[in-house]
């Protein structure tokens, strides 16, 4: 059968779930992340662990999550946030050991809690085991495992994914022991991985039943948009849809239940790849992220509508995963220069607040700033087509610090209590040494045990969010009708259900449908008729409307 045939999709106009190759939970799971390093120290040493995590279970099953997104915890140097791996198959030191891993999976699912891997497949670190065997012996098998020259390609000065920071002059680096250039979009301790070699796609699968037999039921493909890129040589480039196929053929026979989330970060229009023939049930809205920053800079709801439309028309039988701020820099670069420069002023005016040239390093409550605002753009997560993504922390609005390094200065412990060390840890080195103590985000007034017993706390805001996404299943659904409304109001309606979202810090006229209704949950109306400043409302609609 012809290529063209074969890789057609059949099921244009199919929704969520309802392919038989792809399994539907994912479509309807609250997603949690967490960076075990940072979340709960159980034994002292002021870093966070797995056992940490298992302690903090009833944390998270309480807030209404159902799956964790588990960043990266295996063995690693910790350059790149645990991104540089140097092996797939075992557990860090300093986060635990694969028995720890086995009690999370199992206390995990006694909870009803799913565990989402984030597997690292575009590159390993140089001191992976692969990468110093390529290195030393030009006849050994994992020579092939990545992507070398001889000569420095002329894509050599192009830039790789962190401009500015050391480690990333270029794409090429020299290995004087290979004797010879090898390619790394990332950093330079991270060389990529040939996609296209047949042995490092079976040693992708071998690494995904591993974990899956450890109790995995799901992995975020970090990176996928790169994994196919065409940047190198002849014959580097990797076929996405025969790739994707066959692992998807895979995962079906081996655990058809098994989903798989891709950050893909690419322009609508390349996306049909990834979600056609139920590939990747699901991938983070990049677009929509940024149009949101968009829409909250100028308080004008067209750019995020816009967004959602154009996501809707590109994919039509796909599914999201919405986000607001997740532990990278939040990435601009679908934004148009102006408009990006527009976003910069208002939620990041002074240099150090910026990276990369399109990237904002501030946490998602301080840029907000106004409680109204950070409770606002909450709700409007969870009434955007398709499912939410929280990362740990954004349910009580903690903050960040910008006397870190890059990226760093949002990756910091979990605010447990104002206790001296916040509840995270008893320690005072390693990640507790970055508790934020002071200041408006400090643990004294950011912490769970506070909003624990504030029935008016983002906390419990977010427990009640969770809730009523849960009853109207028909929000995570890409067909969605938008209303006309003020230019600052963001109107959805869903079957029997509308929500709306003022972006503007003064009161803004509802469409009537809104006005009327029975409240569900947010703000009642100013005059019967105007939604305050920042706020919010989920109404039920009459029968029939």
């Amino acid at each position: 059968m012809p290529d063209d045939e074969r890789h057609e999709d059949p099921r244009p106009e199919q929704g969520p779930g309802d392919s038989p190759d792809s399994p539907d939970w994912i479509h309807r799971a609250v997603i949690y992340g967490v960076d075990v390093l940072r979340f709960q120290d159980s034994d002292g040493d002021g870093n966070g662990d797995l056992k940490g995590l298992v302690s903090r279970l009833d944390h998270i099953q309480a807030l209404g999550a159902d799956c964790i997104w588990l960043l990266p915890f295996y063995p690693s140097q910790r350059r790149d946030n645990g991104y540089d791996v140097i092996g797939q198959l075992g557990v860090d030191p300093r986060i635990g050991e694969l028995d720890d891993f086995r009690l999370l999976a199992e206390e995990a699912h006694a909870r009803g809690i799913r565990l989402l891997l984030d597997m690292v497949l575009q590159h390993t670190s140089n001191r992976h085991p692969w990468f110093q065997a390529a290195e030393s012996d030009p006849r050994s098998r994992f020579r092939e495992y990545y992507i070398w020259s001889a000569t420095e390609p002329p894509d050599s000065e192009s830039q790789s994914a962190f401009p500015g920071e050391a480690h990333t002059d270029g794409i090429w680096s020299w290995s004087e022991r290979a004797r010879a250039f090898y390619r790394h979009q990332f950093y330079d301790f991270e060389p990529d991985l040939r996609i296209a070699s047949d042995g490092v796609w079976e040693e992708v699968k071998g690494i995904l039943d591993f974990w899956i037999a450890l109790g995995a039921d799901g992995f975020r493909i970090d990176a996928a948009g790169l994994l196919f890129a065409d940047i190198g040589l002849p014959g580097d480039q990797a076929d996405a849809g025969k790739r994707l196929d066959d692992l998807r053929r895979y995962l079906k026979k081996r655990a058809p239940e098994v989903a798989l989330l891709g950050e893909v970060d690419l322009p609508p229009e390349q996306l049909p790849t990834y979600f056609d023939r139920g590939r990747i049930d699901q991938l983070l809205a990049f677009l929509p992220n940024n149009a949101l920053m968009h829409s909250l800079a100028t308080e004008d709801a067209g750019p995020l509508c816009a967004a959602v439309a154009r996501h809707d028309e590109a994919v039509r039988h796909g599914a999201w995963r919405q986000f607001l701020r997740n532990l990278d820099e939040l990435n601009l670069s679908h934004l148009a220069d102006e408009d990006r420069e527009r976003v910069f002023g208002v939620f990041a005016p002074h240099e150090n607040e910026r990276i990369y040239g399109r990237g904002i390093r501030r946490g998602w409550a301080p840029m907000m700033e106004h409680d109204r605002r950070i409770r606002m753009t909450l709700s409007l997560l969870f009434a955007l087509p398709g499912a939410p993504l929280l990362v740990a922390g954004q349910e009580i609005g903690t903050g960040d610090d910008l006397g870190l390094d890059g990226r760093a200065a949002v990756r910091l412990p979990m605010q447990w209590s104002s206790e001296p060390g916040g509840g995270f840890s008893t320690s005072h080195d390693g990640e507790a040494a970055h508790l934020v103590t002071d200041g408006p985000y400090g643990i004294a007034r950011v912490n769970v045990a506070d909003q624990e017993r504030d029935p008016s706390s983002l906390l419990h805001l977010v427990r009640a969010l969770i809730r009523l996404w849960r009853e109207h299943p028909e929000i995570a659904s890409p067909r969605v009708e938008r209303l006309e409304a003020d230019r600052a109001i963001v109107a959805f309606r869903y079957d029997g259900i509308a929500v709306a979202h003022n972006l503007a810090k003064d009161p803004r006229p509802l469409p009537e449908d809104l006005a009327g209704g029975e409240l569900l949950l947010g703000d009642e109306t100013e005059d019967g008729r105007l939604l305050p400043g920042y706020g919010f409302r989920w109404v039920r609609l009459p029968d029939g409307r």
